[in-house]
């Protein structure tokens, strides 16, 4: 699965995180990555925490890319622009309408000088809707797609996801667009637009909340760690901890009362099926809850493993990326910059190269440009002050 994207070149015009994070993912799977920023930079490289100035929260999103700064707002800045996305395959941008407008920036724009460009927008709501110029962020299309009406406990106010899952899912759903387009460009010639607006992301991930809601003309309330829908399925202390058990499938309830010693339960017929035990949902939390409690985590994750029932540790952030399945696949990878060493999650489909660190501002302006402008160019003069 390495270098599933080598040769394909993409111009991440894009700022903060659901943008740079489709680049990003592209870049994971082998893309030459360019990250063109205006003079004052991403406004991520100022949110912290900071490895000896440099933001970790930019570093995490752009990783592996090469950093080029092009003031846009010049002639000089448009046609290096220009001249950079002929060399190119995907363009990622999250510019509002009125301010690609006013930088030539537009899908219909960059089309328009670049046919074979494969286009990628990260929206807040879609162009062409009544809302395209609203502004949005990550807890906004939370709130409005419904995401914190289902999140957090039964009658507490209502949760945000602990991370930024609309923007993430925007995304990804970015950079699958873009292999898709940049996919059909290979066949036929021609490349295209795709948009990905940030509540449509977000209402993508409703799935079967949705249809079930739809269906049944009923919003489901919040569960905490639970499920609407299966049960026993949700955290439970310990007598020191907490663990996880997901018992989705009734083969393993009967499993489940074995481990621990519930032979009452398991013996009635009006528990059988998930079903049932939904709707004795208080009953059957309580019996997992006092018999999971009398054992240590340890015990318990013990028992449940050797029955083959889904149960895991609830870990903190660093236990997570720490345990052996983590380094055995290599998923937490070290980069070392100027400023000093700082780790990066990568996806499943890394290809498998150590990352360069996320680019200074303007790191490789010389290095790229020179290669797609003249040597005489009085731009590229211009655009590295010379």
């Amino acid at each position: 699965m390495t270098g599933l994207l080598d040769g394909v070149r993409v111009i991440d015009l894009s700022r903060v995180l659901a943008g740079p994070f489709a680049a990003q993912i592209l870049a994971e799977m082998g893309a030459d990555v360019i990250k063109v920023e205006p003079p004052e930079g991403d406004s991520a490289r100022g949110i912290g925490p900071f490895i000896g100035g440099r933001s970790t929260y930019f570093s995490s999103l752009n990783t592996d890319k090469r950093g080029v700064v092009l003031d846009l707002t010049t002639a000089a800045g448009r046609r290096g622009l220009d001249a950079l996305l002929g060399s190119a395959d995907i363009v990622v941008e999250n510019y509002r309408p009125d301010a690609a407008a006013k930088l030539a920036v537009t899908p219909d724009a960059l089309l328009a000088r670049h046919p074979r460009l494969v286009v990628v927008t990260i929206s807040s709501f879609a162009r062409g809707t009544e809302r395209e110029r609203e502004a949005s962020y990550d807890l906004v299309a939370q709130a409005e797609s419904g995401i914190m009406s289902v999140t957090g406990e039964p009658d507490g106010a209502p949760v945000r996801a602990g991370v930024a899952i609309s923007d993430l899912a925007a995304g990804l759903w970015g950079a699958l667009g873009a292999v898709a387009a940049y996919s059909r460009r290979l066949r036929d010639g021609h490349g295209g637009h795709v948009e990905v607006p940030l509540l449509d992301a977000a209402l993508s991930l409703l799935t079967y909340v949705a249809t079930g809601a739809m269906a049944t003309g009923v919003g489901p309330d919040p569960v905490g760690s639970g499920h609407q829908n299966i049960v026993p399925y949700r955290a439970f202390a310990t007598a020191d901890g907490w663990v996880v058990i997901a018992v989705l499938g009734d083969k393993f309830w009967p499993m489940l009362c074995r481990v621990l010693d519930l032979d009452e339960l398991a013996a009635r017929d009006d528990l059988r099926t998930n079903h049932q035990r939904t709707i004795s949902r208080a009953e059957v939390n309580a019996a997992v809850e006092e018999a999971i409690g009398r054992l240590t985590t340890t015990e318990a994750l013990r028992r449940l493993t050797a029955a083959g029932i889904p149960n895991a540790p609830i870990n903190s952030m660093i236990e997570a990326l720490a345990t052996p399945y983590v380094k055995e696949r290599g998923l937490v990878t070290e980069v070392a910059s100027p400023e000093g060493t700082y780790q990066v999650v990568q996806g499943p489909l890394r290809d498998g190269r150590r990352p360069r660190p996320a680019p200074a501002l303007g790191e490789h302006t010389a290095e790229v440009m020179r290669a797609v402008l003249p040597a005489d160019s009085p731009d590229l003069a211009t655009l590295l002050g010379s």
